[in-house]
This record gives C-alpha cells, sequence and structure tokens, in this order.
C-alpha cells in the first residue's frame, strides 16, 4: 500500500502482486460467464483507486490486470461472446498518476469492444460524475465488478458501497484496513475517529461493538465482523468473503474483502483466492514468500462440527447449507463437511431420484438435510 506522498510510480510489495493476482484471475472467470450469459447486456468495472497502473517492480497493476483479462476473454470466447461492450473505469485522484494511467492503458492493444473512461477524481467524486452520464450502469441496470483499493482506512464510505451494492448483478472487492481502523479507534479523538468511523460503518454502531474489544487481535477481528455483518444486512447481499493479507513481519495488514449476490461470485472467487493460498487457510504473508506452510485449515471435520452446531436439530435446505458454507468455512461447497457429519451419524439425508450413494450431495437432488439434536 502506498501513501499519497509517494511519487508517481513505487514498489509493489508481495500481498500487492497476490492482491492484483487474485483481481486478475477472478475477472478473467467473471468477464467469461457474464460474457456467456448477459445476451446484448454491457459488462462494467470500475478500478475505484486506480494508481498509475504500473509499479517500479512491477508492469501490471489492477487497471493494465482488467483490460488484459478483457480482452484475452473476448478473443478466447469469440462468437460465443453473448453479451455487449465491456466498459472500464478508471478512478484516480492524483493528477499525475491519472496521466501515466492513461498513457499505459492506451498503449496496450485491445479490442474495438473495450471502452476506457479516465476520471481524475476522488473515488466517491468519480461515482458521482459516472452516474450523470447518459450511458451509466447503474441507470441501465448492468452486471458491475468494481475493484475498491483505497490508501488507508478512508476514502470508501459505507453509503457508497451501500448504493453501489443495491444495483442489480454487482459484486465488489474492497481493501478493508482492518488494521488501520483498530488504529483509529484506540487514538480516538486525537485521530477524529468519531466521524472517519461513522462514514466507515455507515452508523455509531461500532461504538458498542468495538468497546467490547480490548486486545488489538480481538479489536481487528471485531472490526472486520463488524463490517461483515452491516455488508450481510444490505436487501441485495448474501456472500461475504474476508481474505487476509499480511505485512513482511507477519502482522495483520489489511483485509480484501468479497461482497456480492449470487453465490458463483463467491466460488469463482474463493478459487482465485486459492490460487496464492494454497493451505487452505485464506491468508497471504510477505513472510511466507517462498516458506511451506505450516498449517492446513481446509479441514473438513473441523468445519464439519461448525457446520453441524449451526444447524444442530433443525431440518435445512442444501442452499442455506451452501450459503453458510461460502460464508464461513474456506470452502466452494459443503460436501466435504456433510460428507463427514453423514459418515458419523450426525446428519440424514432426504434427497429425490434414483437412489442415493452415501457421501455424495447431488444439489439438484437433495432436497433437505436433518441435522440430528448430537450428545
Amino acid at each position: 500500500m502506498s501513501s499519497n506522498k509517494q511519487g508517481v510510480l513505487w514498489e509493489a510489495k508481495p500481498h500487492t502482486k497476490a492482491k492484483i493476482s487474485i483481481l486478475k484471475s477472478y475477472l478473467f472467470r467473471w468477464f467469461e460467464i457474464l460474457g456467456r450469459t448477459y445476451s446484448g447486456k454491457d459488462l462494467w468495472y470500475i478500478d475505484g483507486f486506480a494508481g498509475p497502473g504500473e509499479y517500479t517492480n512491477l508492469s501490471e497493476g489492477s487497471p493494465v490486470a482488467a483490460i488484459i483479462s478483457a480482452n484475452e476473454t473476448l478473443q478466447r470466447v469469440g462468437n460465443q461472446w453473448k453479451a455487449g461492450n465491456i466498459h472500464c473505469v478508471f478512478i484516480e485522484q492524483d493528477c499525475a498518476r491519472c496521466l501515466h494511467l492513461e498513457d499505459k492503458l492506451i498503449s496496450i492493444p485491445h479490442s474495438s469492444n473495450i471502452y476506457m473512461q479516465f476520471l481524475n477524481s476522488s473515488f466517491v467524486d468519480g461515482l458521482a460524475i459516472l452516474r450523470n452520464q447518459n450511458h451509466n450502469p447503474f441507470l441501465l441496470r448492468s452486471p458491475l465488478f468494481a475493484f475498491i483499493d483505497p490508501f488507508g482506512a478512508k476514502g470508501a464510505p459505507f453509503a457508497v458501497i451501500r448504493d453501489l451494492l443495491s444495483h442489480g448483478t454487482v459484486e465488489v472487492l474492497i481493501n478493508f484496513d482492518s488494521d488501520g481502523i483498530g488504529r483509529i479507534f484506540k487514538a480516538a479523538e486525537a485521530a477524529n475517529h468519531q466521524q472517519i468511523l461513522n462514514e466507515i460503518f455507515g452508523d455509531d454502531s461500532w461504538e458498542a461493538e468495538l468497546s467490547r474489544h480490548r486486545a488489538s487481535h480481538d479489536l481487528y477481528r471485531g472490526v472486520l465482523d463488524l463490517y461483515k455483518q452491516k455488508l450481510l444486512a444490505l436487501p441485495n447481499v448474501r456472500y461475504v468473503f474476508p481474505f487476509e493479507m499480511r505485512s513482511a513481519k507477519d502482522i495483520l495488514d489489511y483485509h480484501l474483502v468479497f461482497a456480492g449476490q449470487h453465490h458463483r461470485g463467491l466460488e469463482e472467487m474463493k478459487v482465485a483466492m486459492k490460487t496464492i493460498a494454497e493451505s487452505g487457510d485464506f491468508c497471504f504473508s510477505d513472510a511466507h514468500i517462498g516458506q511451506p506452510s505450516l498449517f492446513n485449515f481446509n479441514n473438513p471435520e473441523l468445519y464439519g462440527d461448525q457446520l453441524f452446531n449451526q444447524f444442530r436439530g433443525k431440518t435445512v435446505g442444501y442452499d442455506q447449507i451452501r450459503d453458510y458454507a461460502l460464508n464461513n468455512s474456506p470452502f466452494i461447497n459443503p460436501k466435504s463437511m456433510l460428507k463427514c457429519l453423514e459418515n458419523k451419524g450426525m446428519i440424514q439425508v432426504k434427497s429425490k431420484g434414483p437412489k442415493r450413494r452415501k457421501g455424495t450431495f447431488n444439489e439438484e437432488r437433495v432436497e433437505y438435510i436433518i441435522f440430528k439434536q448430537g450428545s
């Protein structure tokens, strides 16, 4: 992460490279899936804090990754592409960086179906400018993905995030500075915490929630948990999942938080996240570059017990179990956890069609699952 005191370009830390890798991997799938299914609809990508498009040690910033993903997807899909054009909107407040970004992206060969727009403004003002244009994703209810990557805790008010997620098929990936927000809370009036935290969380609910956490680790976890709760309380948001980024000293730096409206989005985002977190714990640390992972949190028995406790004594449909697994476990679906529970006699499965083989969970055939009371 950079501050505005740096020059036009700066060095990308390992976690920055990992962040861009996640974004690029996801955009390949996002453009392809929506491009094959949304007939005649334009697709929109918004980079809310776009930067200069490159680093001193990395030629692909997030805007370049987006253009490459869009262009290669269009070429690969070919005449199976059903959607309309791809619109990429890059918002950058620093004038020198915005000019550098424009020069960088214009020089990259790309399809005539990709339209680029550069807004030299703050994230909030950039969205307002976009909204006032005759052709914009909000008026058209177009599929939209927004990458929101501010420098630090400020710059992306919850009111703006809430408004984004209220429109049609919208997904966001937010750089959420859990560490910085925790420090602002502890600094209190010296950091103008009341105004800043009201803006970040959309109201003053943080006062009671964060006051319950004394240790730093608990506080930062409380910050993230509250933000997740606020997102999941929005009418169109069903899926929220964080990816932890840590510094070279293995200290929490920030979280990448995904929020969306369809389970397929989070499933694909987890696949993208796992490309750089093979252990399954959804955490990336600069300190562990080149080192083997010490722990593997992809443990279906551990998370299976949590799943059982969530639904103990209830009869539940598969979709509800899937949503819980997506939001609260490392898994893309609950099947490995359900298999563990069935092997231990803790659930009973009611399915339709031919006789079901034990340990298999075809979502189209499972009618419901009974979670027993247990001991």
